[in-house]
């Protein structure tokens, strides 16, 4: 994520590469930026990435559930 809020790829590891992983009460998840705190991953209904100064954490965009893996 660039200090502007854009997520993007990267083919090298980078500080910007490193986001903050916070479950919430209501079991989903929220990613936010490491290196600029307070900016947040967010993908609308359409499944386009919102910028991360656009979005907040309380904003349902933003929550994605864990995935759970089961071994067997």
């Amino acid at each position: 994520m660039t200090s502007r809020g854009k997520l993007y790829g990267s083919d090298h590891y980078k500080d910007e590469c490193n986001f903050k992983e916070t479950l919430l009460v209501n079991n989903y998840n929220t990613y936010e930026s490491a290196a600029y705190p307070g900016m947040f991953i967010g993908i609308s209904r359409t499944g386009k990435v919102k910028r991360g100064n656009r979005v907040s954490q309380t904003m349902t965009m933003t929550h994605f559930l864990p995935r759970i893996m089961t071994l067997y």
